[in-house]
């Protein structure tokens, strides 16, 4: 993993640019130690300090499998590529490569992701509170309706007889719970057969089917067979799945919302701007809105 790790991650790591401390002035050795303490360096390069900060900035840019490595794991690993980063920077430098018009181009491109992001989560900071969250979850999610749950307890056995059998025992007063973990073979015997609530897909259709056509209360007149074997099924209950909690709803809501936002933003931009389109050689596009 960690081999992986320098091959796959140090292009991530290179270009998850610090922003390292420099050397301070006399008079600014007091800021410079409260910073410290706040947030120490790691590592130096020439005169460049290379911060704790750098490196959480560093570990949360890797790729999602890296980051199921703790930071601590990585840690070494990522200083060092952060160091090289600087390194590389440097004979950048002074072979005046900031120069050249490729890099100028590339510093443009990068600025002007950096002003998109940062715009973007300036109008998502301002727009999405609490309050919208959970006026979301009460106005839509809370109020869904799930899908029909039924509880079961089932008795499973080999054959269609000794099903029957047990069906007769039932029929003069017999326990459910206690034959089923007597004579069940399946893994909800010791629990008495208990299934808990399931949907109709969650279970096999000649068992489901069955079992949603019961009452709650009442017992299957008739044997039903699957791939497991023979089943005497009991409906315990029935109800609508609950709605997911809001916490459970939390991040996809956000989600949503961010979306909304960003989307009415560009909707206003859009408008407020002018803008033409071309054909990829050039050439007017017929009938083209323009503005």
């Amino acid at each position: 993993m960690i081999r992986t790790f320098l091959a796959a991650g140090a292009l991530a790591l290179i270009a998850a640019a610090p922003t390292g401390a420099y050397a301070q002035k006399s008079e600014d050795k007091p800021k410079a130690a409260a910073a410290e303490e706040q947030d120490p360096v790691v590592a130096r390069v020439g005169g460049r300090g290379l911060r704790q900060s750098d490196v959480v900035r560093a570990y949360s840019r890797l790729p999602a499998q890296f980051q199921q490595v703790p930071i601590s794991v990585l840690y070494t690993q990522i200083v060092q590529q952060l160091v090289d980063g600087e390194l590389l920077a440097e004979a950048g430098r002074a072979d005046k490569l900031q120069e050249s018009e490729d890099v100028k181009q590339q510093v443009a491109e990068f600025e002007k992701v950096a002003l998109q992001r940062a715009y973007m989560d300036q109008i998502v900071d301002a727009e999405l509170s609490e309050e919208k969250i959970r006026e979301t979850y009460d106005n839509t999610i809370a109020k869904t309706e799930g899908p029909l749950q039924v509880r079961a307890s089932h008795i499973l056995v080999e054959s269609e007889q000794e099903a029957k059998e047990i069906l007769k025992a039932l029929e003069k007063d017999g326990d459910f719970a206690k034959l089923a973990r007597e004579r069940s073979t399946g893994p909800s015997g010791p629990r008495g057969g208990d299934l808990g609530y399931f949907a109709r897909s969650q279970m096999v259709e000649p068992f489901s089917d069955a079992a949603f056509a019961l009452e709650p209360g009442t017992v299957g007149p008739d044997p039903v067979k699957t791939e497991f074997g023979w089943h005497v099924i009991k409906v315990v209950d029935k109800r609508r799945q609950p709605p997911p909690t809001f916490e459970e709803s939390r991040a996809g809501i956000e989600e949503q919302l961010t979306r909304d936002i960003i989307a009415a933003h560009m909707t206003k931009l859009r408008a407020d701007a002018k803008i033409e389109m071309f054909n990829i050689d050039g050439s007017p596009i017929e009938d083209a809105p323009k503005k």
